[in-house]
């Protein structure tokens, strides 16, 4: 049997909605500019004054051949007087004859200003308009020009006829009424084919028309400044930017929390085990362990192309999460200038630290290594700040160590300076298995990226992937797809969270609204 099923391109799908996205994030824009550009458009021709038109209609009619019927040469020869009448009417001596008459109020520059003539073929007919504001005059006005033009063009053949008859005579031609008769074939050759009629309605302004320009002016302009501004967003948002642009693999994206949980040191696999931040980071957890299995060593080096991108709280709450897994986990500050891990556990202090062992200022390395307050993973804070940190990083001391915790932990994580302030992290990365590198989704430019990939390329360390933090929550995933999905199918499964207005917490979510959701999960289990 034939298999009818259809599948859906998922490429299609993630296109499309790309589009809505784009739609839904810049609306704001499409939506005022199109209505600003309509209100200028009504308030355009709100401001001008209504001008009429009124048309005569002047049939234009040739018969060389006198009474018998039309030849194809008559057609001709009545176009081609169609065309010079045309350029009659709108000539200055006949709009001084036209402005003459006492049914004409215009002057002869209102005339011109006013007064057009236009051709229509098949049969040659010649459309006599006039605009003026008053519809009356408009339609007087040419009514007086389409009639007046008739006799103006036979006085003109009249003329032309007396002046070959004297001419003929001077010359003592006998047959003058013979030469001159067929001059007056061509006498009767205009009509007019009917009153002009009153206009009913101004031909200007357009206000519909001009409304719905304004509109769509608007939308093009949007549209274009919405792109505009779209390009000048060169950052990482997304991993399919990251395949295609960069050759490297995402291992996952965080979305956007607040300064002040991480200066607090929140750890979310602690503090909110059932949120939707700790499914993403547990996600990141299997991705790496996936990128880790043909790695021979087991030390990991997280860090960032540049400063407050969230690689610290990345990598604490990383650590956090393979520990909970059941492996023995030890977590290095390397960032002997800035450094912040001690600060998100409460039982670790700064000092002694890194810095002191590789300095081989007295402590051993038992003496640096602080358990966190759970116990489920070993510390190692970076301790003073050293003049020499990159030396002491490249030092065979700090080589050794990392020997040492290979063997003794299931898994070693270093955090390291950004890569392209100073060297620390690039000096790092030669000695590491495997390298994370985190970036702010909307801080990190895409440049910053390529050079920070650069520097690692030129280590021995392999490159595991990327992180993308910072991601803001935006409908049909604009920004990025899964996310929005997957946190609207985790509100579906664990209940909807109720309101906090004193934290902005993961996945636009309070944090302490996302322990109470945890306890919600908790209480539904129990029963």
């Amino acid at each position: 049997m034939e298999n009818n099923t259809q599948f859906i391109d998922p490429e299609e799908t993630t296109d499309i909605r790309r589009y809505i996205g784009f739609i839904f994030a810049y609306w704001w824009l499409i939506l005022t500019l199109p209505i600003l550009g309509g209100l200028g458009g009504y308030y355009y021709s709100a401001q001008q004054d209504p001008v009429y038109e009124a048309k005569g209609v002047v049939l234009v009619q040739y018969r060389g051949s006198g009474l018998s019927a039309l030849g194809v040469s008559d057609f001709n020869r009545s176009e081609q007087l169609a065309a010079t009448y045309k350029r009659l009417i709108t000539a200055q001596p006949f709009l001084e004859r036209v402005s003459d008459r006492d049914d004409v109020d215009l002057s002869i520059n209102q005339l011109t200003s006013s007064l057009s003539a236009d051709i229509v073929r098949n049969p040659p007919l010649i459309s006599v308009k006039v605009k003026f504001v008053d519809p009356d005059i408009a339609r007087s006005v040419a009514q007086a020009v389409s009639v007046e033009f008739i006799d103006y063009a036979i006085d003109l053949r009249l003329a032309e006829i007396a002046r070959l008859q004297s001419v003929a005579l001077a010359q003592g031609l006998a047959n003058v009424q013979d030469f001159t008769a067929a001059q007056f074939t061509a006498v009767d050759s205009l009509q007019l084919l009917e009153d002009v009629k009153l206009p009913s309605s101004p031909v200007t302004p357009r206000t519909q028309q001009n409304t719905l320009l304004g509109v769509m002016i608007g939308v093009f302009l949007s549209i274009l400044i919405a792109i505009t501004l779209e390009s000048l967003k060169d950052t990482v948002r997304s991993p399919e930017q990251l395949a295609r642009r960069f050759g490297v693999s995402s291992l996952g994206t965080l979305f956007r929390w607040s300064s002040t949980e991480v200066e607090q040191g929140i750890l979310v696999l602690k503090s909110a085990p059932t949120s939707g931040y700790a499914e993403a980071l547990r996600q990141i957890r299997a991705n790496v362990q996936f990128s880790t299995m043909n790695l021979e060593g087991n030390a990991l080096l997280v860090t960032s192309p540049g400063a407050g991108e969230g690689k610290s709280t990345m990598i604490a709450n990383l650590a956090v999460a393979v520990a909970q897994t059941g492996k023995k986990v030890v977590l290095i500050d390397g960032d002997l200038r800035r450094p912040s891990v001690h600060r998100l556990f409460s039982t670790v202090k700064r000092e002694p630290g890194l810095s002191n062992y590789l300095a081989n200022m007295g402590p051993e390395l038992k003496d640096i290594i602080t358990q966190s307050e759970d116990g489920d993973i070993d510390v190692i804070p970076s301790g003073p700040t050293p003049p020499n940190p990159s030396e002491l990083l490249g030092s065979k001391r700090m080589n050794d160590l990392l020997k040492q915790l290979r063997n003794e932990y299931d898994q070693v994580f270093v955090d390291s300076p950004p890569l392209l302030p100073v060297a620390d992290g690039a000096i790092l990365g030669d000695q590491m298995d495997g390298a994370i590198i985190v970036v702010d989704a909307f801080g990190t430019r895409s440049a910053s990226l390529d050079v920070a990939l650069g520097a690692l390329r030129r280590t021995n360390v392999n490159i595991l992937g990327v992180i993308i933090n910072k991601l803001r929550t935006r409908r049909f995933g604009y920004d990025y797809q899964y996310p929005y999905y997957y946190y609207y199918s985790y509100r579906q499964y664990y209940g909807q969270p109720e309101d906090s207005s004193k934290r902005s917490g993961v996945l636009g979510v309070p944090a302490r609204v996302l322990g109470k959701a945890a306890g919600v999960f908790s209480r539904k289990n129990k029963h």
